[in-house]
């Protein structure tokens, strides 16, 4: 049974490992011409056993090392080129970062630009709209200062009528209560006058009685006279009102006569 077992693991190994073996011999084959290698191997047995059962373990390994002259040229190269590469990679740095710069600033002038440019039409939109509305504010002015002035004109009309009115009514009044003065002050007159013309009565009374004495007194002593008295008493009372104007005039006149068989003649005259 073990040998049976032996047998059967044992060729499976070792077609296993000729196959292998097969396999690195070709692909050296095929790199000859390219690469230089190298190669060691090695195994290791390994029994098992168990009970009646043992099992031999065979491990093959080989070692291959292959170097190729052409990647390490390719390393010399790159080797070779590690000192300037720094240097190319500072400039190329360099030039790049110059030319983001100056794309920088010419973006950023741009921008500068495009930004002047649109405050300047901001500015230049902002004075036409402020001409615009100043116009439309000046138009919409003057047009409530034309109908201020019209109410105004309106109110100042209606303002004189009323004191015209008013003012008529003053000087109506002013003239009703001058003409109660004045004609007060022409009864006052009146009454004056009167008055005046009883005393002038009463005067006449008494100068025709003292004459009639004095006739009597002439006629006891038997002188021939004639005595003729005349008195006469005019009173005159004018005042001017706006209404009609009012005179008063009283006149008197008394005349006595006594004869007498005397030849002298005496004549006397009063006037008031």
């Amino acid at each position: 049974m073990s040998s049976i077992i032996n047998a059967l693991f044992g060729g499976h190994h070792k077609d296993k490992e000729d196959k292998k073996n097969h396999e690195t011999v070709a692909a050296a084959a095929t790199t000859t011409n390219t690469t230089a290698s190298s190669s060691s191997g090695s195994s290791m047995a390994h029994t098992a056993v168990s009970d009646d059962v043992r099992v031999n373990s065979v491990v093959s390994t080989e070692t291959n090392s292959k170097v190729s002259m052409q990647n390490s040229k390719k390393i010399t190269d790159l080797m070779s080129k590690l000192g300037t590469t720094h240097t190319q990679i500072d400039e190329y740095s360099k030039k790049r970062t110059a030319e983001i710069s100056d794309a920088v600033s010419g973006a950023i002038d741009k921008v500068v630009a495009e930004t002047a440019q649109q405050q300047q039409q901001l500015l230049t939109d902002a004075n036409e709209r402020s001409s615009s509305i100043e116009n439309e504010y000046r138009a919409r002015l003057q047009e409530r200062v034309a109908q201020l002035d019209n109410e105004k004109a309106i109110f100042l009309a209606e303002l004189e009528r009323e004191l015209n009115a008013r003012q008529e009514a003053i000087l109506l009044k002013a003239r009703q209560d001058i003409d109660v003065i004045q004609n007060a002050g022409n009864q006052e007159k009146l009454a004056v006058f009167k008055q005046a013309q009883a005393r002038a009565n009463q005067q006449v009374d008494q100068i025709t009685e003292q004459v009639a004495e004095l006739a009597a007194e002439d006629a006891q002593r038997r002188i021939q006279s004639t005595t003729q008295t005349v008195i006469t008493t005019k009173s005159v009372a004018s005042g001017e009102t706006h209404g009609p104007a009012v005179h008063v005039a009283a006149a008197t006149t008394t005349t006595t006569q006594k004869t007498s068989e005397s030849y002298e003649s005496h004549q006397s005259s009063s006037s008031h």
